[in-house]
């Protein structure tokens, strides 16, 4: 049975107190230096805050007396391997594949070949791990991120649910799970998991990080109303954020309130003023406001900060096309294809800005549009292509 102590120490690292946890611990080997529980507990603790040193110390004197320990053999091979040991990483894999692996041989050795960037490596650990833990959050939430690393945000979300079921108090898993639905268009489910995330946030980073993925969340699925109302809280949070200032302009933008929306980002602007973001945004609000000159304007100024981003460039190029000064938008599109050769929408804006005077050069680039674009630009480049017989 446990000794008091290690059962305190334990109990306070549960509740998210290692200081306290450590404490208990350290107490607990002063009475009996060879209090396993105690010596463990003290590994346990400081892994969870990232003291590695500390760790490795803890690790060998658990080891030193009782040398067969697997977890604390997990640990030190970790420790190890993490530090650039070769042998130490072999190890680890050999005690995760032993029959009698336990869950931290097998989550440890998830961890460090996720850190090498071997997915497919860490996934099949981490599933090997859900063999003798099935229920264990945090495997499920490793292998949420790593089925998000390959695009799978379907079974990223499964994971991120039942990573948010074993741990219903903990923001991180429903915030994650949030950005895995969104990924996969369940926009509903996506706010719903945001929203409780939300609820158990306390304020600091993690907060603005969960209000923020709201805002992307309410803009993507157009409810401006909720948008402002989460725009206006980070600003509330923070009221020296300019880009809060910037996301309260798209929500204002997104529900039609034009005055305002120019109102907003001309703030932006004139407290940071290469915002390119903010002028872009800018331009388009003065476009729905039929005020062509001004976004003409502001386009040219963001372009001026950001030559080779595709966004303003194209916008000032299609601006440019409809006044059919082709020649004047060639420029713009070509400095932007010198960064980014097959970017797909800048393609097709050339191929249209060489359409009147250059059959060859309008072919040449609606071809790298049909390659590289989707949906209507690639639809757009056929009709090019067909119009011109290339």
């Amino acid at each position: 049975m446990a000794s008091t102590f290690a059962r305190e120490g334990g109990a306070h690292l549960q509740q998210g107190q290692p200081q306290e946890a450590v404490k208990s611990f350290q107490k607990g080997l002063a009475v009996d230096p060879d209090d396993v529980d105690c010596l463990l507990g003290l590994v346990r603790t400081y892994l969870s805050i990232d003291s590695r040193a500390e760790a490795e110390a803890a690790t060998l004197r658990l080891l030193k007396v009782k040398p067969d320990h697997a977890e604390a053999q997990a640990h030190l091979a970790m420790l190890r391997a993490q530090a650039g040991d070769a042998e130490a990483l072999e190890s680890l894999k050999a005690l995760a594949s032993a029959p009698t692996a336990g869950y931290f041989e097998r989550f440890n050795l998830g961890g460090l070949l996720l850190e090498k960037g071997d997915l497919e490596g860490a996934r099949a650990a981490y599933e090997s791990a859900l063999q003798v833990a099935p229920d264990s959050a945090h495997v499920h939430f490793e292998l949420g991120r790593i089925y998000l690393q390959l695009k799978d945000a379907t079974g990223a979300a499964a994971h991120f649910h039942l990573a948010s079921e074993g741990a219903p108090r903990e923001p991180m898993p429903l915030l994650m799970l949030a950005r895995a639905h969104g990924l996969r268009g369940a926009l509903g489910l996506a706010i719903q998991a945001a929203s409780r995330a939300l609820e158990n946030a306390p304020q600091g980073n993690l907060r603005r990080s969960v209000l923020e993925e709201l805002f992307k969340l309410y803009l993507t699925g157009g409810s401006p109303d909720g948008a402002k109302r989460v725009a206006q809280e980070l600003r509330q949070l923070e009221p020296s954020s300019v880009n809060y200032v910037y996301l309260d302009g798209l929500a204002a933008m997104s529900a039609g309130t034009f005055r305002d929306a120019v109102g907003l980002f001309e703030d932006v602007v004139r407290r940071a003023p290469n915002h390119w973001q903010a002028l872009q945004a800018l331009s388009q609000v003065h476009l729905a406001l039929g005020e062509r000159g001004l976004a003409r304007k502001r386009l040219e100024e963001a372009v001026t900060l950001v030559p080779t981003d595709p966004g303003p460039a194209n916008d000032l190029a299609l601006l440019l096309l409809q006044d059919e000064a082709h020649e004047s938008a060639r420029p713009v599109l070509e400095r932007v294809l010198a960064a980014h050769p097959e970017e797909p929408v800048t393609n097709l804006n050339l191929a249209v800005a060489w359409f009147p005077t250059d059959k060859q050069a309008c072919i040449r680039h609606a071809k790298v549009a049909q390659a590289r674009g989707a949906g209507v630009v690639k639809e757009q480049a056929d009709r090019l292509l067909k119009q011109l017989g290339g």
